[in-house]
This record gives structure tokens, C-alpha cells and sequence, in this order.
């Protein structure tokens, strides 16, 4: 596979990036670089540890979900990742897999303090591509080498971004991330939801606010305990 120059993004993540005009920057960048290989592409994330991870996945790469992610990505720094242009296999039972993205996902994943899944709401549901991710992580459970990363999980930050036609995020969706993350022993902190029935945008303010603090109250978190340890 052909290495790509060095970036401080995922490459995959890109196109979002240019929409969304966020930032990686962020106070650990000095830290060395680790290269990552991944089936779809060759990327170079410039931070040992990821303080914010969105898993974003929408039929409409530029629509709703995205424009939430937009608004989030002004107050606060995001590492983006389109899960649409990754290669994720089905889970299946025998768990035998070819070569595709979801291990070095995952890896990603265990890097962050924050993991931000944004997905527009279908049929009470996210996207089929997200729920794919969802199933395969079923793989982390199965498999012997694989159970240490599943324990990793626990006490991560778990988000949910979503847009619908509704003024409130859909119960049932919600559910689904909620009770997925406390499998895994996760901290669901909330949701931030676009309200598009009028056709346009209606993201509050204040709780765009809230969520920005409650993701950098997490990174602030991490960084402390680090602090600690290292003295």
C-alpha cells in the first residue's frame, strides 16, 4: 500500500475536516507521533492520547449531523472519523474476518478520554454503517486476545450526536447508545441533538455550551491524573 505524507488527521477524516473547519491542536501535540495503518488508508495521528473521538456516519455527508458536528467543532477540539469510508466487516459468529479497518478503529477508540458517536436517526435507529461498527465490537467480547480491550473500555466517556425532524432526540435511539455503553462499563454523558423540522438548523445554545465543557472537563480530567502520576 502506498504510505501518504505525513498529517496531523486521519486522512479518511479529511473531507469533514474541511467542512467542519475543526482542530486537532491541542496541548499534548507535542507528544511524539504514532503512525497507524489502516486498510482504507495510511494516517498519522500526531497525539499518543485522542482527548475527543467522533465516529460520524450519515447518507448525507454534509447534511444535518454534519452541520451539529460543525457547530460542536467551533467550541472545542474533535478528532473526526467518517466511519462510511472505512472498511468494517459484518460480525459473524466464527468471528474469521478479512483484512479491514476495526482493529486500528478500535486502537483509536482506546486512545481517547471522549467517544463521540453522530449519527442522523433513521427508523429510531442509527445508520446501518454505525450499527455495523456496533455489532462487530461484539467481536471484543468473543474472542480471548481480544477481552482485555472490551475491560479497557470501562469508565470511558461515551456521547451521542444526532439529528432528526423532532425537537427532542428519539428515546429508542438513545437507548441504544446508553445501554451500550453501560455494557461496557462506560459513562454515558448525554446527547446533542439538531432539531431540522423547520428545515433548518435549531441546535441550543446552551446545551452546545454544555456538552463543549463536558468534553473538556473529561480532557482537563486525563490530563491532571497524568500530571499526578508522572510527579
Amino acid at each position: 500500500m502506498k504510505v501518504l505524507a505525513a498529517r496531523a488527521i486521519p486522512s479518511f477524516a479529511l473531507w469533514l475536516m474541511s467542512i467542519l473547519g475543526a482542530t486537532t491542536t491541542t496541548a499534548k501535540s507535542a507528544l511524539p507521533k504514532v503512525r497507524l495503518r489502516f486498510y482504507s488508508d495510511d494516517i498519522v495521528i500526531s497525539n499518543l492520547i485522542m482527548s475527543s473521538v467522533v465516529l460520524f456516519s450519515s447518507a448525507n455527508k454534509q447534511g444535518n449531523t454534519a452541520q451539529v458536528v460543525q457547530a460542536l467543532a467551533q467550541q472545542v477540539s474533535l478528532n473526526i472519523i467518517n466511519l462510511d469510508e472505512l472498511s468494517i466487516t459484518p460480525y459473524n459468529y466464527a468471528n474469521q474476518y478479512p483484512q479491514d479497518d476495526f482493529y486500528l478503529l478500535v486502537e483509536t477508540l482506546l486512545s481517547a478520554d471522549n467517544i463521540i458517536f453522530a449519527s442522523p436517526i433513521y427508523w429510531h435507529c442509527p445508520t446501518a454503517q454505525m450499527k455495523a461498527f456496533m455489532d462487530r465490537m461484539t467481536e471484543l467480547l468473543d474472542v480471548s486476545h481480544l477481552k482485555p480491550k472490551a475491560r479497557a473500555l470501562a469508565n470511558k466517556r461515551g456521547f451521542i450526536i444526532s439529528s432528526s425532524a423532532q425537537a427532542e432526540v428519539c428515546p429508542i435511539f438513545e437507548s441504544i447508545f446508553a445501554k451500550m455503553y453501560r455494557y461496557y462499563d462506560m459513562s454515558y454523558q448525554g446527547n446533542l441533538h439538531g432539531d431540522f423540522s423547520s428545515g433548518q438548523a435549531n441546535i441550543d445554545s446552551n446545551a452546545l455550551l454544555e456538552f463543549a465543557q463536558q468534553l473538556d472537563t473529561a480532557k482537563l480530567s486525563c490530563d491532571s491524573a497524568t500530571l499526578t502520576t508522572s510527579i
